[in-house]
């Protein structure tokens, strides 16, 4: 998942109620806003200040899906793209990343997987 055309997975926007925590490089990140969500992953906001540690192919771990219907397990996910960043490299207000994710346990994908299969069919 390296751009845009890569894409596999059928994606679901997401509201203000999703978000996702998980630790890169030894700092913990909470309440990040994400997107968009799909089973294999997801694209999340962060603030400029912070955008310096989200490099393509920067490992994030314990990443966990924070939403009441979606009571994932532990995600190894990698950034795969990072999005917002202006002339000079200066990062604006806010960066977008697409996260690709590595691996979950299998009472997790599934429960993603079939999360999914309801939010496509109700149309979200």
């Amino acid at each position: 998942m390296t751009n845009h055309a890569n894409r596999r997975n059928t994606r679901v926007i997401t509201g203000p109620e999703f978000a996702i925590s998980f630790t890169l490089k030894g700092h913990d990140f909470r309440g990040i806003r994400i997107m968009n969500l799909s089973v294999g992953g997801c694209f999340a906001l962060v603030g400029a200040r912070t955008a310096r540690f989200f490099l393509p192919g920067a490992t994030l771990d314990d990443l966990l899906v924070l939403h009441p219907e979606l009571p994932l397990g532990p995600i190894t996910a990698s950034v795969a793209y990072v999005l917002g960043y202006g002339p000079g490299g200066q990062a604006t207000d806010q960066v977008g990343m697409g996260l690709q994710f590595l691996s979950m346990d299998a009472p997790s994908r599934q429960a993603l997987e079939t999360w999914m299969e309801k939010a496509t069919a109700a149309g979200r």
